[in-house]
């Protein structure tokens, strides 16, 4: 179990937990969009500074920032 920022591009991963140190409402809001223990998830792309990641979940697509990507757990 490691964080998605270790993961390599276009490999889908299984989300384990999201961290707690993300906060609470950032938490919730992830949990809304559907990132819950078990789903599939995909990285896509990193931006050019690897600030920004994009990640496939569900169907869609999404951006998220770094310290957001950090705290989503999967299993590798």
């Amino acid at each position: 179990m490691e964080n998605l920022l270790n993961g390599k591009l276009g490999t889908f991963y299984k989300i384990h937990k999201i961290s707690y140190s993300v906060g609470d409402k950032v938490k919730r809001r992830l949990l809304d969009l559907g990132f819950t223990k078990g789903q599939k998830i995909r990285l896509i792309g990193r931006s050019l500074l690897k600030k920004a990641y994009l990640i496939e979940i569900r169907g869609y697509t999404l951006t998220l920032k770094k310290d957001i990507v950090s705290c989503i757990l999967v299993d590798f």
